[in-house]
């Protein structure tokens, strides 16, 4: 029987409290090694393309063949707690295989299984809008992002020292399996309202993607994150391979971006209950395409470069808790999964796109050109976000 909105129970702060811890311990552990992944890569003989790739293209490759079924699965049994459980046991699993890596196309598979589990995040998304008061809801939808960006951040600034005073990078892809069991224990209490709609169409499904809050912010966040993913992923590589610093000094500044990624979240979801989504979207995306540019003639100073990659973050990150906004106010609730399953598509389709030419791009045209192209793909998704509807 489907649950509608007006039989849900009142919302409460703890479930989402309790969510966000285990969002934070969840991205910790599927985040903690990214520092290390593409230099683990390099070091293997992957090909610079496929180091970067590595971060998040790969993944996300799977993760958009999954999506679609997961959220449509999500929302016709409203199991959407259970779901996410099945993706942390995954993780638990791949997280264990990348340890058992010898070669770099093996830790290349693993990777690109791994994908499997980002499928199963954007439901975080979907249950914190559900259980949030809507006066609240961009608020809450700031703090499961900003949770999750930030256990990957805290635990990332650590990655290069654990590693080397551990003896390797096996250790720490043990240790991430470690940290997903955590978030796993802390899930297990969240009480999800079992909102559902079992008989769902593929006309439902196409309504909810017609709605121009849900496509055109989709297509806007694609083409900005393309332009973002060229600099994210080929971090810890253009640090370490053009400014020649160690696995300690690389891993602490892209723990930091990812720390800058969840401290601006936690501000971006007030910003958006307050201006709306399409306002906090257009400003900050603007300002973070103003700051790319400002990157190119700063490239001739590591930590200029750096400081400024933190900038950039601490605006593009306001994506994750606007577009996720807009998009579950544009449907009604039963589809809301569906909904932002969307958003989480141009996501992984930006990550693929951008993960994969970044590093490819660097090799070849070098990192001055790569900084323009991604300044300039930043800027006309600012440019897009004028044609979002105001809700």
């Amino acid at each position: 029987m489907s649950t509608s909105s007006a039989a849900q129970p009142k919302p409460s702060l703890l479930p989402a409290v309790v969510l966000a811890l285990s969002a934070l311990v969840a991205g910790a552990g599927f985040g903690i090694y990214a520092p290390l992944l593409a230099v683990h890569a390099l070091e293997m003989g992957a090909p610079e393309a496929m180091a970067t790739a590595m971060i998040l293209a790969l993944p996300s490759i799977t993760s958009l063949i999954l999506l679609l079924p997961i959220g449509i699965l999500a929302d016709k049994t409203g199991r959407r707690k259970e779901i996410i459980s099945v993706g942390l046991v995954l993780g638990i699993l791949f997280n264990a295989l990348l340890g058992f890596a010898r070669t770099w196309v093996e830790l290349a598979v693993y990777r690109t299984i791994a994908g499997i589990v980002f499928a199963f995040t954007s439901l975080y998304m979907a249950i914190g809008a559900l259980i949030s008061p809507p006066e609240k809801r961009g608020t809450i939808l700031g703090f499961l992002a900003g949770s999750m960006m930030l256990g990957m951040g805290v635990s990332q600034i650590f990655a290069g020292t654990i590693a080397t005073s551990l003896g390797g990078y096996q250790p720490v892809y043990f240790l991430a399996a470690g940290l997903t069991v955590v978030s796993l224990l802390l899930l297990l209490p969240v009480k999800a309202p079992k909102v559902q709609l079992p008989a769902m169409k593929i006309a439902d499904i196409a309504a909810a993607w017609r709605s121009r809050g849900v496509y055109w912010t989709a297509i806007s966040i694609c083409v900005y994150l393309i332009g973002w993913n060229l600099m994210y992923p080929s971090l810890s590589i253009v640090l370490n391979v053009i400014y020649g610093a160690p696995p300690e000094v690389f891993s602490l500044a892209m723990g930091v971006a990812s720390v800058m990624l969840g401290i601006g979240t936690y501000i971006w979801g007030p910003v958006v209950d307050k201006m709306g989504g399409r306002k906090t979207l257009m400003m900050a995306i603007l300002a973070s395409a103003v700051v790319t540019f400002i990157m190119y003639p700063a490239l001739g100073s590591m930590w200029a470069y750096t400081v400024l990659f933190w900038i950039v973050t601490v605006f593009g990150v306001v994506g994750m808790p606007g577009t996720s906004y807009v998009a579950s106010r544009s449907v009604r609730p039963e589809l809301i999964s569906v909904a932002i399953t969307a958003i989480f598509f141009a996501i992984s389709i930006a990550a693929i796109v951008g993960g994969f030419a970044s590093g490819a791009l660097i090799a070849t045209a070098g990192l001055g050109v790569t900084i323009l192209i991604a300044a300039v793909l930043e800027l006309i998704g600012g440019l897009m976000t004028f044609g979002l509807p105001k809700v």
